[in-house]
């Protein structure tokens, strides 16, 4: 095997991670145009061309595709090697890529982030927050963080943060005007703020819990939003009742300035989820990353 194409595959892996030479220069460290070098170099010694090139864009032909499916399995099992050797003797240490929901960073990480950092002086924390279900593998990230059912099949979760009630919310203002609903069927009567999910476009079933079963309710729309921080406004300025997170609510429920309905069918906790792929070797930051943050 020839030794200068076993040095530039992590290069060109991390290319068709990044999209392009100058994200990936970055995440390397090393100059756009030793990255570009590499990845001609290595297109001659293999005879065939892996990127096609414009002024816009780079991107994988046929036999790139074909590459980098059979070098990411081997290349993440050595890199993980090569990480839990450095690190057996020392602390974390390295960049770590966390593909994350605003939610998600805003109740589990963002309260213990700072003792993290400065515990973990040598981890290098990427943050990359994302609404859209992200592809952790291609886009080069070593975990995201989620909620369990959108996670893919051949992903290892563990659950992270803590336990997240789900609420009906409204403003006192709001339930002066329409009333307070009773039950799950009162909703279609009532102004309901949805949540559409930005990825794949569908509205937010509202979830709500009858003794032992969950249900999925589809009332009307008055009003639909796909940020957190908009719910927020427009549940304080009285447009609605809204399913909310009550982690994110808790001083307005406090202040009474939101109040709570339909409290008995509300559903069971939920908890985010860390999710990795399936490895045997799991490196050391990322050891350190799930044990600070996870549930527990």
């Amino acid at each position: 095997m020839d030794s200068n194409i076993l040095a530039a595959l992590p290069i060109f892996r991390t290319v068709a991670r990044a999209g392009g030479f100058t994200a990936a220069s970055g995440r390397l460290g090393i100059s756009v145009s030793a990255v570009s070098q590499a990845i001609r170099q290595l297109e001659l010694r293999l005879g065939t061309r892996l990127f096609d090139r414009t002024s816009r864009s780079v991107r994988l032909t046929e036999r790139g595709h074909q590459l980098l499916e059979a070098i990411e399995g081997p290349i993440g099992v050595l890199s993980g090697a090569l990480e839990a050797i450095k690190e057996a003797d020392g602390e974390p240490s390295g960049h770590l890529r966390i593909s994350l929901s605003r939610l998600a960073a805003e109740v589990c990480i963002l309260p213990k982030l700072a003792e993290f950092v400065r515990r973990y002086p040598a981890v290098r924390l990427e943050l990359s927050t994302d609404d859209r279900l992200t592809d952790i593998v291609s886009n080069g990230f070593d975990a995201g963080i989620r909620f369990r059912g959108a996670l893919e099949l051949d992903m290892i979760s563990v659950p992270i943060g803590p336990p997240l009630r789900r609420s009906i919310l409204a403003s006192p203002d709001y339930l002066a005007r329409a009333g307070e609903p009773q039950t799950p069927e009162d909703l279609v009567r009532h102004a309901v703020i949805r949540y559409r999910f930005p990825g794949s476009g569908r509205l937010e079933p509202v979830t709500l819990r009858r003794g032992e079963e969950t249900v999925h309710l589809d009332p009307p729309a008055a009003l639909i939003l796909d940020d957190n921080g908009h719910f927020a406004l427009a549940s304080r300025a009285g447009l609605g009742l809204a399913q909310r997170f009550r982690a994110t609510e808790e001083e307005a429920l406090k202040s009474g300035e939101l109040v709570s309905v339909l409290d008995t069918y509300e559903p069971e906790p939920q908890h985010f989820h860390i999710y990795f792929p399936s490895r045997s070797l799991q490196p050391t930051k990322l050891r350190a990353f799930i044990q600070w943050f996870r549930a527990g």
